[in-house]
């Protein structure tokens, strides 16, 4: 499908899923465009560990809002509002997922040029302005509460937030992320001279560089091996960025100067290779696969004058280097999530081409979730006719419902919320993937995370069944009709488990399989491995399912709904065995339930082609990659407290993601020491040191069973990412932490017991990189592939006497700074050093295109 036609095609089906709600669209209704909503955070209470907040809702028009005939919709994460809690004659009640909704009690009125207070308190505590509700629409219903018209409530907005004493208060012992506090996180690095800065990331195994340069220009010639064309195309098209013409192109070999050979070697191993830079001799770079010369590429365009990348230059100077170089893992990956917020091919495979840029080589592509099916699949038009479109519903019939704020209209135009790629789009992504050595592993999540799935085949077995094909119908049927178990999953749906206990699933997942092992014949590869999910099935799940009920007296060895799980996850692994496939998955396809209900590994499936990812890093289950490992099965980890990429960088309110699992930037990931995950586990998710004594009584990892260690990954989760924009501040430049321990494996201090040499050692390797970073990374990604909208941190500062001090996360960004009042632009002053301290300061970082970061703002009369 061209990208022009898959366009008109979104559009001719979002009109037609509208017009097929009968009377209810776009509303005219005169009050609609005269109510106003405003929401405002009001703090959080610890002791009583709740979270309040109110909604002002005023009407500014000249009819009566009575006490019938209107609900409002809005979308916000969390466990609802306590019942108790709320004000002004409305209720709050939760529908499903993050959907909740207002709606009058009776004798609500709101007259003409009146005001609502709605107060109401929230379990727990919120922290993130990205925490706040969005996505309000108005619903008017008639008489019968039978709904008529709908329209977003363009009026709305949100308050700024309090002082952040109100969101941290001091009984809680978190530091406010203030100025100081982000000077103190900055404060451990050192200075160091250009020479010390690394010119690659992530890290060679082993590097020499000579004094002397190799010159580059114009009437450069690229000689290749036979089946290098790809990588030299790619060599020639990187290259013309940096130098504005295009390199000659000529398959053999050459000797000589402003020559770079490419060629494939019979030793070596699969992605290493060799890069050699010589005076007056020219660039080598050989490797035993096509995919180690691509790499050795990066490691060349690394080196490239940063210079060179904003302004093309005629004559490169590239210092002369000898690398030897292979990654410690097979697997380095990323998981980008189109499910919750749906993102556009061209952003997935930017997101590639950067993988590809710093040497990941797998993207873990979750295109199935509760929230949305992000995949045609032949044969079953539903999947993505209803699953992959969200908006306003009473049942779920024709799309899904609202969440994440995406409001009450299916149309793609409109927002994230609905899209999905086309057959021929996949197709092109592998392709495309498949160039920059990439391998693409699709997720299908069963049996849990399936709400999409199962009332896509709901409208599936009504059109067949409205048809007379009742067989046909029940066939790829997920639920069981009449399961009345009451669960809560862990993005609070209530709805979203497939019955397990019936052949539907399995041929479900079977037809699935075979048309993704299609698409990638089509695109001239072979699928290795497909995720299967099994996460997060809520307890609960099957209890009160008839159809469960008969299977277990039809099968007496399995005992109860608690052992479903593993019975799935053993068929689904019959399933994509015979079509030899490894099964991937979440932690729990390794795992089973002992006699006291605790996850323990299943020796059942080791050794038998199951990948368990494993996420859960937190509490006591940081030894969890350990004892999975231990117990035999290859795994790829994920911990969320060090690769979670849409979690927030730090916990100051404005800055956008997750903190579930704590916050994750640059450092984190770059510290991880697979091998020993303890021995870098140093501070608390606000930045507090580390009892080591936590990691009492938990499992090591035993040193022959490093080998399992298959590879490390970093997931990017989108509930909170609806923008390309966004999407790239939450990776970059978090991915550059990832690629380097992927790549390089675990740095020489993991192994260092003693916990001060330790810390020594990491923040003198951590300075060199940040430096690297901000020196040479950001400066290229301000250019590279067309520009990346990375995280620009905001500046810290300090007060000391009467000066003040400012810094930042990555020496070599600019900062810049105002002394009247208004926020720091590109011809504010550049801080060069200690300021007068008098009045309030205002900072911001600069990248070399005159992107901003978010404003630190002193106020130098408080001391």
């Amino acid at each position: 499908m061209k990208p022009a036609l898959n366009k008109v095609i979104f559009l001719l089906m979002a009109a037609a899923l509208l017009s097929s709600c009968g009377s209810t669209g776009k509303s005219d209704h005169p009050l609609a465009d005269d109510l106003h909503l405003s929401w405002e955070f009001k703090g959080n209470n610890p002791q009583e560990a709740y979270s309040s907040a109110r909604f002002i809702l005023e009407n500014k028009g000249d009819q009566i809002l009575r006490d019938t005939y209107w609900k409002i919709y809005f979308s916000q994460m969390g466990k609802g509002v306590i019942d108790e809690s709320v004000t002004g004659k409305v209720s709050i009640s939760h529908i499903n997922g993050d959907l909740l909704c207002i709606s009058p009690k009776n004798g609500f009125r709101l007259g003409p040029g009146e005001s609502v207070e709605i107060s109401y308190h929230k379990p727990g505590s919120l922290i993130k302005e990205a925490e706040a509700p969005a996505g309000f629409y108005i619903v008017f219903v008639d008489a019968k509460n039978k709904e008529e018209e709908l329209a977003s409530l363009k009026n709305s907005h949100v308050m700024p937030f309090p002082e952040l004493d109100m969101i941290f208060p001091p009984t809680t012992g978190i530091p406010l992320p203030d100025a100081e506090w982000l000077y103190k996180q900055n404060a451990g690095l050192e200075k160091l001279n250009p020479e010390d800065f690394a010119r690659v990331i992530p890290s060679p195994t082993s590097v020499e560089y000579a004094r002397t340069s190799e010159i580059l220009m114009t009437g450069l010639v690229i000689r290749y091996q036979k089946g290098l064309e790809n990588e030299a195309t790619y060599l020639a098209d990187m290259l013309e960025k940096v130098m504005g013409t295009r390199p000659g192109m000529v398959p053999g070999h050459g000797v000589g100067t402003n020559l770079i050979n490419l060629s494939l070697s019979a030793s070596g191993s699969g992605e290493g290779y060799f890069l050699k830079v010589k005076e007056g001799g020219g660039i080598h770079i050989e490797g035993k696969e096509a995919s180690g010369v691509y790499y050795g590429i990066q490691s060349l365009l690394a080196m490239m004058p940063v210079e060179a990348w904003m302004k093309p230059q005629r004559k490169l100077e590239v210092g002369c280097v000898t690398i030897n170089d292979s990654p410690a893992f097979e697997y380095r990956g990323i998981m980008l999530d189109v499910a919750r917020n749906y993102h556009q091919p061209e952003v997935v495979r930017k997101l590639i081409a950067a993988m590809g840029f710093y040497k990941l080589n797998r993207l873990h592509f979750s295109i199935t979730n509760d929230e949305a099916w992000r995949l045609e699949i032949p044969g079953l038009p539903e999947l993505t006719e209803v699953g992959a479109y969200r908006g306003h519903t009473q049942d779920s019939k024709d799309r899904m419902i609202s969440a994440y704020g995406s409001g009450p209209f299916p149309d793609p135009e409109m927002g994230s919320g609905s899209g999905f790629l086309s057959r021929e789009d996949f197709v092109e992504i592998l392709k495309y993937a498949a160039k920059h050595h990439v391998e693409v592993i699709p997720e299908i999540n069963f049996p849990g995370h399936t709400r999409a799935a199962i009332f896509a085949m709901e409208a599936r077995y009504d059109r067949l069944k409205a048809e007379g094909m009742l067989e046909e119908a029940e066939l790829y049927r997920l639920a069981d009709p009449d399961d009345g178990s009451i669960y809560n999953s862990a993005q609070n749906f209530n709805d979203n488990i497939t019955c397990v206990c019936k052949e539907a699933p399995f041929l479900f997942y079977e037809k699935v399989v075979d048309e993704l092992l299609e698409m990638y014949k089509d695109a001239g590869l072979q699928l290795k491995v497909l995720h299967a999910g099994g996460d997060e099935v809520p307890v609960n799940s099957w209890t009160q399912s008839p159809i469960c009920q008969e299977f277990f007296e039809a099968h007496p060895e399995i005992e109860g709904p608690q052992q479903l799980q593993v019975y799935f996850e053993g068929r689904l692994l019959e399933i994509l065995s015979e079509r030899g496939l490894i099964m991937a998955g979440w932690e729990e396809i390794a795992l089973k339930k002992d006699v006291e209900g605790k996850w323990i590994p299943n020796p059942d499936f080791a050794g038998k082609g199951m990948l368990p990812y494993v996420w859960n890093s937190l509490g006591n289950s940081l030894d969890l990659g350990n004892r999975i490992a231990n117990a035999g099965y290859p795994v790829v980890l994920c911990n969320v407290d060090n690769f979670y990429m849409d979690l927030a960088y730090n916990h100051h309110p404005a800055e956008p993601g997750h903190y579930w699992g704590g916050f994750v930037n640059t450092r984190r990931a770059f510290t991880f020491a697979p091998y020993h995950v303890f021995n870098t586990t140093l501070t608390d998710r606000f930045g507090r040191p580390v009892d080591p004594g936590r990691f009492e009584g938990m499992e090591a990892l035993e040193v022959n069973a490093r080998e399992q260690i298959y590879g490390l990954e970093g997931p990017i989760w989108s509930e909170t990412i609806k923008s390309r924009e966004m999407l790239e501040y939450y990776y970059l430049p978090k991915m550059l932490g990832l690629a380097e321990r992927a790549w390089s494996g675990q740095a020489w201090w993991g192994d260092i017991t003693e916990r001060e040499e330790r810390i020594k050692a990491i923040n003198e390797d951590w300075s060199s990189f940040a430096h690297t970073i901000g020196h040479r990374e950001m400066p290229r990604l301000d250019h590279l592939f067309g520009g990346f909208s990375y995280r620009l941190p905001a500046p810290g500062a300090i007060v000391k006497v009467d000066q003040l001090f400012a810094n930042v996360d990555f020496p070599g960004l600019m900062i810049r700074y105002t002394t009247d009042g208004e926020e720091p632009g590109m011809d504010s002053p550049v801080y060069e050093g200690p300021v007068e301290a008098a009045g309030t300061i205002a900072l911001r970082t600069f990248d070399t295109r005159g992107r901003g970061s978010r404003t630190t703002w002193v106020d130098c009369t408080v001391r």
